[in-house]
């Protein structure tokens, strides 16, 4: 499985990050104790001919909290179930040489769907997908962070 990392820096201290990163997720946990959030991913992928535009709503699926400075546990798939990449991976807020920022960090690994050709399809598109959810995603919660501390 291809693995996948990206970060965000976000204009906040860690203990400030992590708790609007805790308080964002604790707001959309369910009864089961997983945070559940869709988030809408719209990827042009380039290509030898045209760039194809792919649009699809991703289910997120967080467990775990990031009080005290634990990993959460990440999972993403596409929305209904088609030709994307299933994420499985930790969120972790780390902390920057300037105290008064911190990053969000995302990594793990990702499947390119079963129905897609394997290493052909994750070359040229599963890749790019993935990397275009996971910057859609750091850049939703560096927004809510903030903009919930502000």
């Amino acid at each position: 499985m291809p693995a996948l990392r990206d970060s965000e820096p976000v204009e906040r201290p860690v203990e400030q990050t992590n708790r609007e990163l805790d308080r964002f997720l604790r707001a959309r946990r369910g009864g089961d104790g997983i945070a559940r959030l869709r988030l809408h991913v719209a990827t042009i992928v380039s290509s030898p001919m045209d760039g194809v535009s792919h649009d699809r709503e991703v289910r997120i699926e967080a467990c775990g909290s990031c009080a005290e400075n634990r990993e959460i546990e990440i999972a993403w798939t596409s929305e209904p179930p088609v030709v994307f990449p299933r994420f499985r991976g930790v969120l972790a807020v780390r902390s920057h040489e300037d105290p008064r920022q911190s990053y969000i960090e995302l990594y793990g690994s990702y499947a390119p769907p079963v129905a897609a050709s394997g290493q052909p399809f994750d070359a040229t598109i599963g890749l790019e997908i993935a990397r275009a959810t996971a910057r859609e995603f750091l850049s939703d919660l560096k927004h809510a962070i903030e903009h919930q501390a502000a």
